[in-house]
């Protein structure tokens, strides 16, 4: 007996030694140092950093040079694995990592051509962006160099190393974030889809209601090459590209503190770590807040002493879809010359086999042949090109060098008119009272007028003849409204005198946010702080204003009815009104469109094309369709081709309402009044390594239950069909920006700064993110110094 205790003991023992050692090697000596001092090779003079509780990074330097090397330095403390990733993911090289699973990924990634581009741009650049981009890689190198054997967790996990870190590298990223926000591609084919499925007049009457400006579209090619096109799944190492973002700026005299208030929360995919990074950099005239992206210097967005800015996604039309004409050798026309395509061999290594994958890519004059990523065949000898306007080098680096240093309104704008991509709605205020805007994009010159593709490639009658120049891209100062808001609406109108986009998101939550902003005089930073976390819907207001007067008969079905004729429209975890409205309307979506488009119901409820898309924009668009056509209940939309009755909207929205209820049912139980909106629209916050136990457990975060939808304010999207779970992006960050004390100005990102594992600040802001709450954003160097948390000096 004493034997086998004394072998029990011994083997919990050595469970607990090795735990012990576990955790030492994995979890602790990952986390770096925020406190005391450190030598970094490179350096000029001794650099300071502090960081508040929420471990916001303020750092001081003597020179710009050891200032962005300090930028690098301390982003890569925090955020090294999300770097790494991100440019692997510019560069199509997951499958280096992740193996075989990521190989469809890579090659799309590969196509699409960001790190390409990116070496293109970088090559370009004057010696002002390069010295920034050089120091900012040196201060990552050295990070790397001085962790070698405590790599954070994933490193260890994968048994990888990183590589240094270069200009490129950088740049890569600022692409792969340039398509994130700035893709209209798949929407050209979806239209073109529609138009070959269903003719010229069904697919007019459904298009015209989401754009009803249409530009002359004579000689496009809507429908000559397409098929219907199979969706690809979505890759589960990509976070979701796309996004959203409110914005809004409110003078000095609608202000309860007589200067201006500036607000700004990005809607973006919600991963661990944070696509964003906050922090201060502070070197003489260079003093400047806000967020930044892990892998890029600079603050992308926030204030410096003399005036602060947001972005938003501008959503202007920087892509075409070029039609190209090809013989059996491979050859593409141009105007009546046969033409050799560029050919790319990539070589993609996979882990776990010996031999590279080849991968080759074909590029016309307008851009790389895509067909293969839609497998799309080529039908009729006709192939289709993405151009793209970042596929040609930008100067977007320079322009938040500019906008990071700028004094003034006139400064500001001449920053701005050197952003590229991805296109943004600027918003600005300065402390001496001026609120404005000012759109940040290149805006491409079309030959045809617009960029209602596809185009015949090999014409060259729709030809790009160049960018607009800055001063007749849209700007507003001091608007007499008092107010600006921007998200990711047509900011323009129909009085602008260029083609800029058809394709922007739905008015409804800029409605909303000029709705609070001109009911209340004066505003105060908690009002802004409200409309941040607002959930009222003015999308459903219209959808129960429409059904209202239909008629329906069934007594289960009233019943339904009856509850939203009640509900506030507010889209509240709570809200039983908001989960059967949800449920209904995608029931009414599909019983509505699906019998006539069949499979084009994917593209056209939203769902996108390729691995790395799980989106496209009729998401809303399809949407603001249905809530179109619900003004005509006797509409032949309505009717079910399948059926030889011949059906209104009553009879679709009373067969929803019947749906509605079997699902709420069998999904959330039988008792009505544990029908919450959250318990449908769950959100969890993933890590790319959280995919599977026991990972998942240890590094993901949630469920947490959410409310809004895609037409709130606080947006939070979803994937299109029967699953509800918030899957699609939402507020990434929240700042206000009060330009009476800077020391006042708010701040939150989602989940946390750090993206180290079992760190305190994993995950500390996560319960901000569900209360709509901020932390301090301190500026000054005296109150950043007496709320520090720690202090870290690099010396040379």
């Amino acid at each position: 007996m004493k034997r086998i205790v004394f072998i029990l003991s011994c083997f919990s023992l050595l469970v607990l030694v090795l735990a012990g050692i576990a955790y030492i090697y994995f979890i602790r000596l990952p986390i770096p140092p925020l406190n005391g001092e450190l030598r970094i090779a490179g350096l000029k003079q001794p650099v300071t950093v502090f960081r508040d509780r929420w471990s916001v990074p303020h750092i001081y330097a003597e020179n710009e040079h050891d200032l962005f090397m300090a930028q690098g330095y301390v982003q890569a403390q925090d955020r090294l694995w999300q770097m790494e990733t991100n440019r692997r993911l510019a560069a199509g090289r997951l499958s280096e990592i992740f193996g075989p699973d990521a190989l469809g990924a890579d090659k799309v990634l590969r196509s699409l051509g960001f790190m390409r581009a990116a070496r293109d741009e970088v090559a370009s650049y004057d010696a002002v962006t390069m010295d920034i981009l050089n120091a900012f890689s040196a201060g990552v190198n050295a990070f790397i160099e001085s962790r070698k054997g405590r790599l954070p967790l994933e490193f260890r996990l994968l048994g990888i190393t990183p590589e240094p870190w270069k200009p490129e590298d950088s740049a890569g990223w600022g692409k792969f974030m340039a398509y994130t926000g700035g893709k209209n591609w798949q929407e050209e084919i979806v239209r073109a889809s529609l138009k070959a499925k269903l003719g010229d007049e069904k697919s007019g009457d459904l298009l015209k209601r989401i754009t009803p400006r249409l530009p002359e579209i004579s000689g496009s090619m809507w429908s000559a090459a397409v098929e219907g096109f199979s969706h690809v799944s979505r890759s589960p190492f990509i976070p979701l590209c796309g996004g959203a973002s409110n914005n809004w700026v409110v003078h000095g005299s609608r202000t309860t503190s007589g200067l201006p208030l500036l607000a700004n929360d990005m809607h973006l995919s919600l991963t661990i770590p944070s696509v964003l990074y906050e922090m201060h950099l502070a070197c003489g005239e260079l003093d400047v807040i806000g967020v930044s992206l892990p892998g890029v210097p600079l603050v992308i967005a926030g204030h410096n002493r003399h005036l602060a800015w947001g972005i938003t996604f501008a959503y202007t039309d920087v892509q075409d879809i070029f039609l190209e004409r090809v013989d059996s050798a491979g050859r593409y026309l141009f105007r009546d010359e046969w033409v050799e395509p560029a050919l790319l061999r990539e070589e993609i290594r996979v882990k776990g086999e010996g031999k590279p994958v080849i991968h080759d890519i074909r590029v016309t004059r307008h851009g790389p042949i895509i067909s293969p990523l839609i497998r799309q065949p080529e039908k009729k000898g006709l192939a289709f090109a993405l151009k793209w306007s970042a596929h040609e080098p930008g100067t977007t680096t320079r322009a938040l060098y500019m906008l990071n240093r700028a004094r003034d309104w006139h400064e500001f704008k001449a920053g701005a008119a050197e952003w590229c991509e991805p296109a943004v709605n600027l918003v600005y205020a300065d402390r001496r009272g001026n609120i404005g805007y000012v759109l940040g994009s290149r805006i491409p010159v079309r030959s045809g007028g617009h960029g209602l593709g596809p185009f015949e490639g090999w014409t060259g009658e729709f030809e790009w003849s160049g960018y607009l120049p800055p001063e007749e891209k849209p700007f507003v100062l001091n608007p007499g409204e008092g107010y600006f808001a921007t998200a990711n609406n047509d900011v323009v109108g129909p009085g602008f005198p260029h083609y800029l986009a058809v394709d922007y998101a739905s008015d409804n939550r800029v409605r909303r946010i000029r709705q609070v902003l001109s009911g209340k005089n004066p505003i105060s930073p908690e009002d802004c702080r409200r409309l941040q976390g607002d959930f009222m819907s003015l999308s459903a207001a219209s959808f129960v204003a429409a059904v209202e007067k239909a008629e329906v008969k069934n007594p289960e079905a009233l019943a339904l009815f009856d509850v939203l004729r009640r509900w506030d429209q507010t889209l509240d975890r709570e809200s039983a009104g908001a989960a059967i409205y949800s449920v209904l309307f995608q029931r009414l979506l599909e019983n509505t469109f699906k019998d006539e488009l069949g499979p084009l119901m994917r593209g056209f409820s939203g769902i996108g094309l390729i691995a790395i898309d799980s989106l496209n924009r009729f998401v809303e668009h399809s949407r603001t369709i249905l809530l179109d056509l619900m003004s005509s209940p006797e509409s032949p939309w309505f009717d079910d081709i399948e059926t030889q009755e011949k059906e209104h909207l009553s009879h679709i929205l009373e067969k929803s309402l019947l749906e509605t209820r079997r699902f709420l049912e069998e999904r959330l139980g039988p008792d009505p009044s544990r029908w919450k909106w959250g318990r449908l629209h769950s959100v969890e916050v993933s890590h790319v390594l959280g995919r599977g136990k026991p990972l998942d457990r240890l590094l993901n975060l949630g469920p947490y239950e959410g409310g809004g939808d895609f037409s709130t304010v606080w947006q939070t999207g979803r994937m299109p069909g029967m699953n509800f779970s918030l899957k699609g992006w939402s507020a990434a960050n929240r700042h206000i920006y009060d330009l009476r004390e800077w020391d006042e100005s708010l701040g939150s990102i989602v989940p946390g700064q750090s993206g180290i594992p079992f760190s305190r600040h994993y995950a500390d802001q996560m319960d901000l993110w569900l209360k709509v709450g901020h932390h301090p954003l301190y500026f000054s160097r005296a109150k950043v110094e007496s709320e520090a948390a720690a202090k870290l000096l690099l010396k040379p």
